[in-house]
């Protein structure tokens, strides 16, 4: 009884460890969705990209500027302690007394000292501005890989899209084309048709076999691409939901080039640097101002007279203040440098807007012209699926050809295939409009 009684608890605390472990395991595992969404997608890479932390440690890392630059409205602290050997000592002789000495041979100090910064233009207050405007633009390039990332996200994640059901309409061709073989194949025994039917069939196979091979290459192209920027496993398949949606475009270019001009990101970072430029500018000017400050000491020290060798407390206290004469003309380059570079700036930012101004008006062309070879597209599907309906029967009755009949059905793959493009380059043309004025899609 008692050994089965140890077996029995020997095996509970060996379900208990194991139960454990899988629950650690599983807790140490980043769980991915069996199929992803082009929102789970981008958000994805914006978790998981390095691009995207190592932008974060530099804003941390402006972040602590601001902080560094704020440590001068406080006082430095300091403890100082200073020893000093001095041999001989002056000595002087008050007569009839014997020699008396003026100085100890070892001499000690030790004090506690304070400095504060009272007055200096606002030279600490100008610094303090620059690094929160470095915090700013660090934040903001933040944005910026983010939005570059999910762009690039969105556009793998199409291009997939479009691949794979590129790949399906090689697929159905590719039967349909099997299909065609057998009936030339039975209609040669038959001998109501000739080898050269069921060579031009195998020719057009091979050619679709062909074409579905470089659909099929460049598919897993773009998911190598995708599971690289995801953080997925280059073992793990990729699972996709979504579709090109017929968004209807009614946009005013006006109002996107306003929008563009306040949440481009490029145009975000440039007035950031125009904003930097003139607290640089002006934090340059102040150098030649005068500044005041404030000394204290206190500690203990000997060489007291009479008492030499004792130590005794003592404190000091006294006022700095510093008139720069002459520096070398540092100030002035400095303020020429300033200038140059605030100057810079503005020219950027006048750079981006006709960048925006171009961006957007080509993404909204794009568009409409994408949006009219949808219309076309769908109506040559149409007319080419009649067209092989049409062939099939006249086949069938002997009035057309074989190359008449493998004619339209290519025909009607061209077509598919050209309307899948024409969906595929109007979600380009609308991601393009939404990059073009910043619009955040994450």
């Amino acid at each position: 009884m008692r050994s089965n009684s140890l077996v029995v608890v020997c095996s509970v605390i060996f379900s208990i460890v194991c139960m454990l472990l899988v629950i650690q395991n599983s807790e140490g595992q980043t769980s991915f969705p069996d199929s992803l969404t082009l929102e789970q997608a981008v958000n994805l890479t914006l978790s998981n990209h390095p691009a995207v932390a190592q932008a974060q440690q530099g804003m941390a890392a402006a972040e602590a500027r601001i902080g560094t630059s704020r440590s001068s409205f406080y006082p430095d602290l300091y403890l100082s302690g200073i020893y000093v050997r001095i041999d001989p000592v002056p000595e002087l002789e008050i007569p009839p007394g014997p020699l008396e000495k003026l100085a100890p041979n070892n001499n000690y100090d030790f004090h506690l000292g304070l400095r504060q910064t009272l007055y200096d233009f606002s030279r600490t207050a100008a610094s303090v501005d620059l690094a929160r405007s470095g915090y700013k633009a660090a934040s903001d390039y933040v944005e910026q890989v983010k939005s570059t990332l999910a762009y690039r996200t969105i556009s793998l994640f199409n291009m997939i899209l479009i691949l794979r059901q590129s790949v399906e309409v090689l697929d159905d061709q590719i039967a349909a084309l099997g299909q065609h073989l057998e009936i030339s194949q039975r209609k040669v025994q038959a001998g109501t048709a000739t080898d050269f039917d069921v060579l031009t069939t195998q020719v057009r196979i091979a050619a679709a076999r062909n074409e579905r091979i470089d659909a099929a290459n460049a598919l897993e192209t773009q998911e190598i691409m995708l599971r690289q920027l995801t953080g997925l496993s280059q073992d793990r398949p990729v699972q996709l939901r979504g579709d090109f949606n017929r968004v209807p475009l009614s946009l005013d270019s006006d109002s996107l080039l306003q929008v563009a001009s306040q949440q481009r990101p490029e145009m975000i970072m440039a007035k950031d640097a125009e904003r930097s430029a003139s607290i640089q500018l002006r934090l340059a000017s102040l150098g030649d101002k005068p500044s005041l400050l404030l000394d204290l000491t206190s500690g203990f020290k000997n060489g007291y007279f009479p008492e030499l060798d004792n130590l005794k407390a003592n404190w000091s206290a006294g006022m700095m203040a510093q008139f720069p004469i002459f520096n070398g003309h540092r100030t002035h380059h400095q303020k020429d440098e300033a200038e140059a570079g605030l100057r810079s700036a503005r020219s950027r930012i006048e750079d981006i807007r006709l960048q925006i101004v171009a961006d957007v008006k080509q993404a909204l062309a794009g568009a409409e012209a994408s949006l009219e070879k949808i219309q076309n597209a769908e109506l040559q599907v149409k007319q080419a699926e009649d067209a092989v309906s049409i062939a099939e029967v006249k086949y069938e009755a002997g009035v057309v050809t074989n190359l008449d009949l493998l004619d339209a059905q290519t025909t009607l793959t061209q077509a598919q295939l050209n309307h899948l493009r024409a969906l595929f380059n109007y979600v380009v043309s609308l991601n393009a409009v939404d990059r073009a004025t910043g619009r955040k899609v994450w």
